[in-house]
């Protein structure tokens, strides 16, 4: 058995014993439309990839934060959170390689759809310092209207 059989036998199982639910490939659409609409621009976007997530002790408290670095290919960003520990309000830093003129929007997945904005620094530094715990999705947003705005996928805060 090759690999395209396989492969071919795989997907035949999945279809049979997993389908895709009807109406599900609309409903998708639908959230993408409108996650599109929240940064603004059409469907032209380029989805971040997850590269590495790590944890780390932090502070003289021993509590613990998490590192996200996500990537395309000309552009690395990488968000420092604390991880739960209790607080309501919580704090986002990040960074943008290169550094580069963007806006930063975190876009919450679930809940009330709040955003909140920060600019990128010369340095290719931003920051969110009092955001709502939560799922959230990060979308850097260039300048100009026609070069396409990057997302990051859902994480949490």
């Amino acid at each position: 058995m090759n690999d395209n059989r396989t492969f071919e036998e795989l997907a035949r199982m999945w279809r049979t014993m997993d389908p895709v639910p009807d109406g599900m490939v609309t409903r998708m659409q639908a959230v993408a439309a409108a996650e599109a609409a929240t940064v603004g621009a059409d469907l032209d976007y380029e989805l971040m990839l997850l590269v590495e997530r790590s944890s780390e002790l932090a502070g003289t408290r021993g509590g613990s934060s998490y590192t996200l670095r996500f990537a395309t290919e000309d552009l690395e960003l990488l968000v420092r959170a604390p991880g739960a520990n209790g607080e309501t309000l919580s704090r986002l830093d990040g960074w943008v390689l290169p550094a580069k003129q963007l806006t930063v929007r975190v876009a919450e997945v679930r809940g009330d759809d709040r955003t909140f904005e920060a600019t990128v620094d010369d340095m290719g530094r931003f920051e969110f310092t009092q955001l709502p715990r939560g799922m959230y999705r990060l979308w850097l947003v260039p300048p100009e209207e026609e070069t396409p705005s990057f997302g990051t996928p859902a994480f949490e805060i």
